[in-house]
């Protein structure tokens, strides 16, 4: 057991204590003592697979305005077998993730098989996955790890394609890293930052990656999301624009960010506050799920941060069972889940 962490009788003690001394319900008091009995391996599956759900059912909705969405799916998406076949969508088989799972997916084999957050490491698997040919991939994303140079120097290669393209407003398709960099227990904001970088040579992805890093880490190791003013701070000494996203997560609603905007739907700074906000406002992993899948815009992106931070909360057993059966591919990322228990019970349990 690390030494850092509050055993289970002496957390609960704590809760006990709060809820008695602010006259709390006693169905909240039962739903946080559950929630603070979840386990390392309850965590990471349930980060997992939520991250593949929101995907898989995020796809089907990528792209689409809000209005769409409500002329395409009128009582709102909630299955895979309701996702269109549109020339887009046609290219899965439904209940299928795209390459934003799969990129998480090398990640974390990487970190297994390392032992740690190793970015040469994981440019090199993402530089052989490339060559795969892999379906729908950004074109900032294809024309970085495309280079020769990738594999051996990805931070230098990064910063020249990206001057290259004179990008100034950042997408978000690195930051669902960060999710999975947070709950190895170790170097959160460095290993955040590298990981982005490799791809998103960019203070602003690289601040929101250690802004969903640090939530994420909190959420597994202390039980709790990080407060408001712990992620403001890290705004202020990154990149300040980003408070307001946070304001919005805090204390707005989902449409605030309006995720379908057709010229900003892909901003990084989006991502991170809608799933912010799942973290802070849903009961569930599946409310924050369908939240951001109605929400459209880049929705496979967005849902997959979203749900799978969430699920960090609630855990797997938390996730309808329908989400589970009907995901394609669910027996590799049953697997991989396994031995990304095994590896931080090993390292951090």
């Amino acid at each position: 057991m690390n030494a850092g962490r509050k055993t289970l009788s002496q957390r609960s003690l704590s809760i006990i204590l709060f809820f008695q001394e602010h006259r709390q319900t006693p169905h909240l008091l039962i739903l946080k003592l559950n929630l603070m009995n979840l386990t390392i391996k309850e965590k990471a599956k349930g980060a997992i697979f939520a991250y593949a759900i929101g995907d898989a059912l995020g796809l089907g909705t990528e792209f689409m305005t809000v209005r769409e969405i409500k002329r395409r799916y009128p009582s709102g998406l909630t299955d895979y077998s309701q996702i269109i076949r549109d020339a887009h969508r046609s290219q899965w088989e439904r209940g299928s993730y795209t390459n934003d799972t799969i990129i998480i997916s090398l990640l974390i084999e990487s970190m297994c098989d390392k032992g740690r957050i190793d970015p040469i490491d994981f440019a090199g698997r993402l530089s052989e996955w490339y060559h795969s040919i892999p379906i729908d991939l950004t074109t900032n994303m294809r024309w970085v790890i495309s280079r020769e140079t990738f594999a051996s120097d990805p931070f230098k290669t990064a910063e020249e394609v990206w001057q290259k393209m004179n990008i100034n407003e950042i997408p978000s398709d690195g930051l669902g890293r960060a999710l999975f960099v947070g709950m190895w227990n170790e170097d959160v904001s460095k290993n955040a930052i590298d990981t982005c970088m490799i791809t998103h040579p960019s203070i602003r992805c690289a601040t929101c990656a250690k802004i969903i890093a640090t939530m994420a880490n909190s959420l597994m190791w202390k039980d709790e999301p990080a407060g408001y003013d712990e992620l403001a701070e890290i705004a202020e000494a990154g990149e300040k624009d980003i408070i307001r996203y946070l304001e919005m997560a805090r204390h707005g609603i989902i449409s605030d960010f309006r995720l379908d905007h057709e010229d900003t739907y892909w901003f990084v700074r989006k991502a991170m506050g809608a799933a912010l906000w799942c973290v802070w406002h849903c009961k569930s992993v599946e409310e924050a799920l369908l939240a951001v899948v109605n929400a459209g815009g880049d929705a496979d992106t967005n849902a997959s941060l979203a749900a799978g931070l969430t699920a960090l909360r609630f855990g797997f057993d938390s996730i309808p069972a329908k989400y589970v059966d009907n995901l394609v591919g669910k027996a590799g990322l049953e697997t991989l889940s396994e031995r990304f228990s095994e590896t931080l019970q090993k390292r951090f349990g």
